[in-house]
């Protein structure tokens, strides 16, 4: 049986118990990936799973990593209450407890149970040492690949591929050879001097992953909070006929923004050449293209958050554009991008804010440039679902 809510949005932040950590090391990046994307983490065993009026409780030895609204997988359970087994979406946490909405009729559940946290549904068709490809296993995926080398300790170089035979061959880069040989740098670390794990949020609805990891702005100018953006996946196309090559890849364009402040470069930047990258044009044809990214409204700064009149915070969508010339191709799916700066003084990172609409999400926050006088700017992840 189906959960009664959406479960096709996971997340997962660095600070939940038992969660991956990301350090400076080769091959640690892809570590984070696999659970995230393809095997789910936080495996346990429940001591016990109770349904009582529309509501399954799960009690397990010690903390499960779950928290509010992040979805796991159950299995295990046999004989009355099977439907307990799949996907649910967490409702609330306690001490050694989560718990789910479901369908199920009241009772205890049998069965050796576990409970992990369900990962993306992408697949990982091919590996090599300190190397993967990942592709989207979602039935509507335009089907790209994405292709990590992650053999350099505090950063790794992310490419695209249209198709792939093996670990290191496939034809349609992108970003091309030409426009940024071994592609986007993806970096791993807080602090480029230091040793720690690096804080991160990653939310995906299976055909779109952002991974947001605190770089080291702090390094730079002073301010600890800015993440970069590590992003792949299908945009939602603004044509009504779908844009199979509407897929994006997006990070840093140099060992400098792969560990600096950069995100706002990903999410509001209105200059080509930069730091996404789709297959094709929006034609289909020729090769690949690195565009520009816009938000639909101008947030400026802002005195008091939320908004005192409507009770939400004012958010935007994130738009792509093949040239900065060109109508806006597609939008990022499940992203909104918000005020700045005084949204860092008002908003805590990798908060859980519920709006009035029902619709909960996840913040985040974006440099503005790499110097001293950069300010940071509001991302906020959908964790309601779905995002298309």
């Amino acid at each position: 049986m189906a959960s009664p809510v959406d479960t096709s949005v996971k997340y997962a932040r660095s600070s939940m118990p038992g969660a991956p950590t990301l350090p400076r090391t080769a091959g640690a990046l892809i570590a984070l990936l696999d659970a995230f994307l393809v095997n789910g983490w936080g495996l346990q065993t429940a001591s016990s799973v109770v349904v009582a009026g529309g509501v399954a409780t799960a009690t397990f030895p010690t903390d499960h990593a779950a928290a509010k609204h992040a979805v796991v997988l159950v299995d295990g359970v046999t004989g009355a209450l099977t439907a307990l087994n799949g996907e649910q979406k967490v409702t609330a946490v306690a001490p050694n407890v989560i718990k789910w909405a479901t369908a199920a009729a009241d009772g205890t559940a049998t069965g050796t149970i576990t409970v992990k946290m369900a990962p993306a549904g992408f697949n990982k068709p091919f590996a090599g040492t300190n190397l993967a490809v990942y592709k989207s296993a979602h039935p509507a995926a335009h089907g790209q690949y994405l292709r990590i080398n992650d053999t350099t300790a505090n950063y790794a170089r992310a490419v695209g591929y249209e198709t792939m035979t093996a670990i290191s061959t496939g034809t349609g880069l992108f970003p091309s050879a030409a426009q940024l040989n071994g592609g986007y740098y993806w970096g791993k670390d807080e602090d480029p001097a230091g040793t720690g794990n690096a804080p991160y949020l990653f939310a995906s609805d299976g055909r779109t992953f952002y991974l947001c990891v605190q770089s080291s702005f702090n390094y730079y100018s002073g301010n600890a909070r800015a993440h970069q953006a590590l992003v792949f996946g299908d945009l939602v196309p603004e044509s009504p006929g779908g844009d199979p090559f509407a897929t994006v890849i997006a990070g840093g364009v140099d060992t400098n923004w792969a560990v600096a402040g950069g995100g706002a470069y990903v999410w509001d930047y209105m200059s080509s050449d930069y730091m996404v990258a789709v297959p094709r044009g929006v034609s289909g044809a020729g090769t690949a293209v690195r565009g520009a990214t816009n938000c639909d409204l101008n947030l400026g700064v802002l005195p008091d958050l939320p908004n005192p009149i409507t009770g939400a915070i004012p958010m935007g969508r994130v738009l792509y554009h093949d040239t900065t010339a060109s109508f806006p191709r597609a939008s990022f799916p499940g992203v909104q991008f918000g005020p700045c700066p005084s949204a860092e003084k008002l908003i805590e990172a990798h908060a859980i804010l519920d709006m009035p609409d029902g619709r909960s999400f996840v913040s985040t926050f974006c440099s503005t440039g790499v110097n001293a006088n950069s300010s940071l700017k509001a991302v906020f992840i959908d964790i309601t679902g779905p995002w298309r």
